[in-house]
């Protein structure tokens, strides 16, 4: 059956848009700036660039209703949630170096880190946890998604807050700022209100596995 042109339709097929502009975005950062990249660096933004493909895949495959791919797809997820949180935190160790209560700018970038670091764990625990049970956990599955939305907009208003009144940029230029960064908390926060929507009444059981 085909899928109706939903609002939740629509955001999910949206955020895949986002997860790709990301992806391309990494795969740009190789060619264009490759040569003045350490080999690790090229790794990342490649592997980064894979992981945000995936997401665009999950995000496109949403009316797929074969179980056998959903499972697979809904594993393949779970790795890439994991995998995104532990390139992460792999710079917790800088980013604390960073805290200084005494220059606002440096608080904003720890916030803006930290508050990355508990939304995608929350994103994490939702989708491998919560979401295939969603009877059992009526409130968390409310709240949890909500939590992950206000924690990526609180990244937002930080990086915001830097942008435009410490003229700080987390990418190489102004533009890049503005353009990617939005894209890249847009994706998430687009997930996240698929999610609050309620399944189509015919596919409950089967989209508990999605």
């Amino acid at each position: 059956m085909k899928e109706k042109l939903t609002p939740r339709w629509f955001i999910i097929k949206l955020t895949g848009i986002l997860f790709a502009i990301y992806s391309a975005y990494n795969i740009f950062l190789i060619v264009r700036d490759g040569s003045a990249m350490p080999p690790v660096g090229i790794f990342i933004s490649a592997l980064v660039s894979l992981l945000f493909a995936l997401l665009a895949a999950f995000a496109w495959t949403s009316e797929v209703k074969n179980v056998r791919f959903m499972m697979i797809r809904k594993t393949v997820m779970i790795i890439v949630l994991l995998t995104i949180f532990a390139l992460k935190l792999r710079l917790v160790n800088r980013v604390m170096a960073l805290l200084d209560f005494s220059k606002t700018q440096n608080v904003l970038y720890v916030a803006a880190y930290f508050l990355t670091l508990a939304a995608l764990l929350m994103l994490f625990v939702y989708y491998a946890f919560i979401l295939r049970n969603l009877p059992l956990y009526p409130k968390a599955s409310v709240f949890l998604p909500i939590a992950v939305i206000i924690g990526f907009v609180g990244c937002v208003v930080c990086e915001a807050l830097l942008f435009f009144g410490f003229g700080f940029g987390f990418e190489t230029s102004p533009l890049r700022t503005l353009v990617i960064r939005p894209v890249f908390y847009l994706g998430f926060i687009g997930l996240c209100v698929y999610f609050l929507f309620p399944p189509p009444l015919m596919e409950d059981q089967i989209d508990y596995y999605t």
